[in-house]
């Protein structure tokens, strides 16, 4: 079954502000992700209190989502510090 990925408008506004080798490697993790969630350069982690995991995109860039079994839900792309607050 094929894996849906949502971007919503917010994302996708945000996206357009990020370089475009962190698009581009952005597309590049998605396809690990749907893959194999545990790849190792994906650095995937679940946030704590929360609903959501994360991955890196590059050393300073992250991604967080929502999983179901059909569907990844991007809910937001930024710095890690934009991101996790660290």
């Amino acid at each position: 079954m094929a894996t849906k990925i949502v971007l919503p408008d917010t994302v996708i506004k945000r996206m357009n502000d990020l370089p475009k080798e962190v698009r581009i490697k952005f597309w590049e993790q998605i396809e690990k992700l749907i893959m194999n969630p545990a790849y190792p350069g994906l650095r995937n982690e679940k946030l704590v209190g929360t609903i959501q995991w994360a991955f890196s995109i590059t050393m300073n860039y992250r991604a967080t989502y929502i999983r179901s079994e059909s569907s990844i839900v991007i809910t937001g792309i930024g710095t890690h510090k934009e991101i996790l607050g660290i």
